[in-house]
């Protein structure tokens, strides 16, 4: 059985510059016995000798595929990115076994910084990734925007009701208008409502749901992000 992989990019270590240079990890990550680092690679002991589900150009085995990241990084994970968008699950797998390394020495640095929360908000960073606005360095983009989005996350959500006509802006109504207005999925929509209107907290939402009280935090934070720029458009809906 082979060994889990998670390498980095040939000379493109992490200097002591920071995260602005990061780029996937570059030794074994390791974790507590229980926890998501070792229960992925757990599941890339066997996912890694799995073929593509996808037409994929870089290795006839997901092993392969994440091998091939560290000759043409940009390449390959615009690749494996625009795959994942698409509905490939297993190519987003693969950027997110690339990167657990880096992910777990970030975690080792700062303590505000765990490994669940750094995974999901990875994930969610993978479905949204502009590609045609940054197809170079995604390594250290995709690094970058993981450790901020982990931190942003730190803050309470702010609530989806906005101060005008309240009787008209619950989170009922505010996530009806954005599903209108193609700001979330109904996936997602679903997720938010079971927390903000039914309130359940992320671990009770989880298990609704069928999945991790991390992704409903990631999810919640980051549908509550976008709505938040679209207030505006989404009262005038709303009152209207």
């Amino acid at each position: 059985m082979p060994r889990p992989v998670t390498t980095e990019p040939a000379g493109q270590r992490p200097s002591p510059a920071g995260p602005a240079a990061a780029s996937p990890a570059a030794s074994p990550a390791t974790a507590a016995p229980g926890g998501i680092v070792a229960r992925l690679n757990r599941e890339w002991s066997w996912l890694s000798e799995q073929a593509p589900d996808w037409s994929c150009p870089w290795g006839a085995s997901l092993g392969q595929v994440l091998a091939a990241v560290p000759d043409r990084p940009d390449a390959v994970l615009g690749h494996l990115i625009e795959a994942c968008q698409a509905g490939h699950d297993r190519a987003g797998r693969v950027v997110v076994q690339a990167f657990l390394g880096k992910l777990v020495r970030l975690s080792r640095s700062d303590s505000r910084l765990q490994p669940d929360d750094l995974v999901a908000a990875l994930w969610i960073r993978l479905a949204r990734y502009p590609l045609d606005r940054r197809p170079a360095k995604i390594a250290a983009n995709l690094v970058l925007d993981t450790r901020k989005d982990v931190l942003a996350e730190r803050r309470e959500l702010a609530c989806l009701n906005a101060p005008p006509a309240p009787d008209r802006l619950t989170a009922g109504a505010v996530l009806e208008a954005a599903l209108s207005l193609e700001l979330v999925s109904e996936p997602t929509a679903r997720i938010v409502a079971t927390v903000y209107a039914d309130g359940l907290t992320s671990a009770k939402a989880a298990a609704r749901h069928a999945t991790s009280p991390a992704a409903v935090r990631w999810r919640c934070s980051d549908a509550v992000r976008r709505l938040r720029r679209h207030r505006a458009a989404l009262v005038e809906l709303c009152v209207a």
